[in-house]
């Protein structure tokens, strides 16, 4: 290398490796001040990207976790709010359960009902109450507005927009269900309940030569004050002859009386061939046939059996011929067996072949799920009466009878006469009916038997569960809302549970100023915990994956964590060691940098 003066070449390399070093160590103080190696993306452009990616995916699973642990506290404040409804519903069970004992005068029962009124309040406060952040847990989410309605099955009412939709016609007053005559096949449904006091003496829709064929949903309201007397019609009801479909209709206050036509009469329809979620509450009677009470009462279109279910009437039915507390006349050939299902009776029937739920079946009729609390009385010297059917070819199960039954003959606690019966899980209350024969004369043959027992036997048979005892409802209120928790970070199912606070209750009314009516409180109530028991099992699942999600999301943190760690953060002891040996080179090139500076005053002397 020449000596030169005008060009330093050596201050030049030194000054390079200066830089370098100086370079070097500002870096390295940079990592290990913040701790990482890659501060920016010019350090190293695919791991700062890597590492920005997994750094917004740890803080959305920190937020996961919260939204977790926030569910987690909502449902917990859910199932303690349930719980004290749970308290409230097992104390008003046993006030019910010392009620129903039969041993307290007047006094004390009206002591009992007014803890019991007290405590449905607190339930109603802790319904209304309950809330987590500002949000009603158990808001209420359908109101199903029944004022007078009492129904089996609840319903779930359509509003005019969601009716119109279905298809449906719209009926609010008397007349527009006058004019339902004018197209019986078409589609309708209530939007308010209606009186017909206005009517004289009603109409029916329908008859033998025009039969209704379309679709009515009474839509969880009622027809009040339905009066027919001394009509010339064959068949007589709010509808004739219907085949059709009739549900979800309650008639109160009804009046079909002075009848002399030769067929018969019922309060829903006369002839049906599908009704469900119905009730009448009345007088049928005066006709000289039979008469049916909402349900059916002749065989209906090509002897096909028609369909009653979750049904029931209370009041007096009464004819000369065939009588039923619900259905006069059912039935069909074994393929189109007529069937009533989940209904029962309570009142008064009496005519000639009679029975609480059925009168007789002129064909095959299978009976599920029923019971009568009717007092039944036949008359005449071919009369039959039994408790649950006066005539009955067909089957009967799970089903049992209360009423009282008079007969001298062809008389018996469940069924007057049966033929090819097939019997299962039936009873009849042996005090209450006066009866001591379970079916009172057997035609061809008979598969099973009758069970007679004490009213203190049958309530435990209820209770015990082995036999329904059916109870209609005044509306169902919904109550609570659906909740969606976020636990993971992406748009995806798998990123969210969802569950609900809802449950439902009729509305909390119980009675239980009497023996009789506090052992009917105790079904009602045992519908309630049984609820509340299914909500705080929903919700018991539901807190357990969300203790879960709670796992997962810290084992994902924890995997992303040192994921992200390995990429990016610095290793003190390395950084350490490089500090310290670019502040080595640092003084080293410091230091022959002055040399180097030097030289060009060496080339002087050899001037």
């Amino acid at each position: 290398m020449s000596l030169t003066i005008n060009t330093n070449l050596s201050s030049l390399i030194v000054q390079k490796s200066l830089l370098n070093s100086t370079k070097g160590l500002n870096q390295a103080i940079e990592r290990m001040t913040t701790g990482f190696k890659i501060n920016h993306a010019k350090d190293n452009a695919a791991g700062y990207s890597i590492s920005m990616n997994m750094g917004s995916k740890l803080s959305s699973y920190d937020v996961a976790l919260d939204n977790a642990t926030m569910g987690l506290d909502l449902i917990t404040t859910a199932s303690d709010s349930l719980d004290l409804i749970s308290s409230h519903l097992q104390r008003m069970r046993d006030l019910a359960e010392q009620a129903a004992n039969g041993t307290y005068g007047e006094d004390s029962l009206n002591a009992i009902q007014s803890e019991t009124d007290s405590r449905i309040a607190e339930i109603n406060r802790i319904v209304a109450n309950t809330e987590y952040n500002g949000i009603g847990l158990f808001e209420s989410v359908s109101d199903v507005q029944v004022v007078t309605g009492n129904f089996i099955t609840a319903v779930s009412q359509l509003s005019e927009e969601e009716a119109l939709a279905q298809g449906y016609t719209i009926i609010k007053t008397a007349d527009d269900l006058d004019n339902i005559r004018n197209d019986l096949s078409g589609k309708y449904i209530l939007m308010n309940d209606i009186d017909l006091s206005s009517y004289s003496s009603w109409k029916p829709i329908g008859d033998e030569v025009n039969n209704f064929t379309g679709e009515f949903n009474g839509n969880g309201h009622v027809i009040e004050n339905l009066k027919i007397s001394n009509s010339t019609e064959d068949l007589v009801g709010l509808f004739g002859i219907s085949t059709g479909i009739i549900k979800n209709l309650g008639l109160e206050n009804v009046d079909i009386s002075g009848i002399g036509n030769d067929s018969g009469a019922g309060a829903i329809a006369s002839v049906a061939s599908y009704i469900d979620n119905c009730y009448a509450q009345g007088i049928v009677e005066g006709v000289v046939a039979g008469g049916v009470v909402a349900g059916l009462m002749d065989v209906t279109v090509n002897g096909a059996g028609g369909t009653i279910s979750n049904s029931y009437f209370v009041g007096k039915v009464a004819g000369n011929s065939y009588v039923g507390g619900l259905v006069g006349l059912s039935g069909g050939e074994n393929q189109t067996a007529g069937k009533i299902e989940n209904c029962f009776s309570e009142g008064s029937a009496y005519g000639g072949m009679t029975g609480g739920i059925l009168g007789c079946s002129l064909g095959y009729t299978n009976i599920y799920n029923s019971n009568s609390k009717s007092d039944v009385t036949s008359k005449g010297p071919n009369g039959i009466a039994g408790g649950l059917a006066g005539y009955l070819f067909g089957k009967i199960e799970n089903s049992f009878s209360t009423g009282s039954v008079t007969r001298k003959s062809n008389v018996g606690g469940l069924v007057g006469e049966g033929d090819n019966l097939i019997l299962t899980n039936c009873y009849y209350d042996t005090i209450s009916s006066g009866q001591t024969t379970g079916i009172g004369k057997i035609g061809t043959t008979i598969t099973g038997n009758v069970n007679g027992v004490s009213s203190t036997e049958l309530n435990d048979l209820i209770e015990n569960g082995i036999l329904n005892k059916i109870n209609p409802i005044k509306g169902m209120n919904i109550y609570g809302q659906n909740f969606t928790i976020q636990i993971g970070i992406d748009s995806s199912d798998n990123s969210k549970i969802t569950f609900n606070t809802e449950f439902s209750f009729a509305n909390l009314s119980l009675d239980l100023t009497s023996a009789d009516s506090a052992r009917d409180a105790l079904s009602q109530i045992d519908d309630y915990i049984k609820q509340i028991n299914e909500k705080q099992t929903e919700l018991g699942s539901a807190y357990n994956r969300l203790d879960s999600a709670i796992e997962s999301i810290g084992v994902n943190i924890e995997n992303l964590t040192s994921s992200q760690s390995t990429i990016r953060d610095a290793d003190i002891a390395e950084e350490s060691s490089e500090y310290i040996r670019m502040q080595i080179l640092q003084q080293a090139s410091a230091t022959l940098l002055a040399t180097a500076n030097q030289t060009p005053s060496i080339a002087l002397q050899l001037l």
